[in-house]
């Protein structure tokens, strides 16, 4: 295992740190499930699965950041939140997913206001942007709780999508 030298960050009830294999089965069921609507879709092969899970990595080693896997404070993984750069991306995002069981009890806000601070000052990303599918309610609502307002309207991999601008980290909304 490569050593990112990423240590784990602490929130009040979450803790985020880099993926690890034990993570692929929460992942892999994630992939599989309905709650995949927004990005990308169902992917029920496991080699397939294995593939963006270990993409997911890769982008740790080829940008310094990426999804985090966030779990609660007794190890039980419950989503992934983080900061994304694809190639066909505008500009680094943060986003977040929950895994199905763990929505509505603020988690997705939480972890992603603490990736966004670890962005800014551990790699000086920001004011960062989310791409929320026009009909992902969820997802809009949490980037207006993390204080994010709509900048535009895009195209992202083909679906509509709104960029939502979050605050200037400098600023002290981090």
């Amino acid at each position: 295992m490569i050593d990112l030298n990423i240590p784990a960050i602490k929130s009040d009830r979450l803790i985020l740190r880099t993926p690890q294999e034990q993570d692929f089965d929460a992942a892999a069921a994630f992939m599989a499930s309905d709650r995949t609507t927004f990005v990308g879709g169902k992917v029920t092969e496991e080699w397939d699965q294995w593939r963006g899970f270990m993409s997911s990595v890769g982008h740790w080693v080829l940008r310094g950041y990426g999804f985090f896997t966030v779990t609660l404070h007794d190890g039980t993984p419950i989503g992934r939140v983080g900061v994304i750069n694809h190639r066909m991306w505008p500009e680094p995002e943060l986003g977040w997913h929950l895994f199905g069981g763990f929505e509505g009890k603020g988690y997705a806000a939480e972890a992603a206001r603490t990736a966004r601070r670890w962005a800014f000052a551990e790699r000086g990303l920001g004011p960062l942007i989310s791409q929320v599918h026009p009909d992902n309610h969820a997802s809009a609502a949490v980037a207006k709780r993390l204080g994010a307002t709509l900048e535009r309207e895009s195209i992202l991999l083909g679906d509509p999508c709104h960029i939502y601008r979050h605050p200037d980290p400098a600023g002290g909304d981090s």
